[in-house]
């Protein structure tokens, strides 16, 4: 959470961020400060971690910008993967399509696109070919990775 308020004697930061704000911003402020501000609080949501990702058969490695089903390496394009590694990053999860078009996409309002779903096919066909197993559609919901 990134408060942002016209108060902004000492006072009211520390109070703010006490209660649980992850950023404190005083009006007026700088447009791309926000942005900046916005990308650091998503970057730390997403775990921070930098490391190999291990879902099941599935492994992500976001330094390395790779993925592995087994021990066969799988060639992604920028946007399936993103998509891979946010479904990654908590694979018990259910990830509505709005936060996953703002993850991958960056959309800020809800759209009326199929992006997301041609991508997630894609993605799925390119995991297991023969079963498409994997990413697993919530209908009307969503998209959640499968371990199995």
């Amino acid at each position: 959470m990134i408060v942002l308020t016209g108060h902004g004697s000492d006072e009211d930061r520390v109070r703010g961020l006490e209660t649980g704000a992850d950023d404190f911003l005083v009006k007026p402020l700088f447009y791309p400060e926000l942005r900046a501000r916005i990308g650091a609080v998503l970057r730390r949501g997403m775990g921070g971690r930098q490391g190999p990702l291990r879902v099941g058969d599935i492994v992500v490695d976001p330094a390395r910008r790779k993925a592995w089903v087994g021990e066969q390496e799988v060639a992604l394009s920028n946007k399936e993967f993103g998509l891979l590694r946010v479904l990654a990053s908590e694979p018990s999860r259910v990830f509505t399509k709005r936060e996953l078009l703002e993850a991958v996409w960056g959309y800020r309002s809800p759209a009326r696109t199929r992006t997301l779903d041609s991508h997630a096919s894609r993605l799925r066909r390119k995991l297991d070919p023969q079963n498409g197993r994997y990413v697993v559609n919530c209908w009307g919901y969503g998209y959640r990775l499968l371990d199995g």
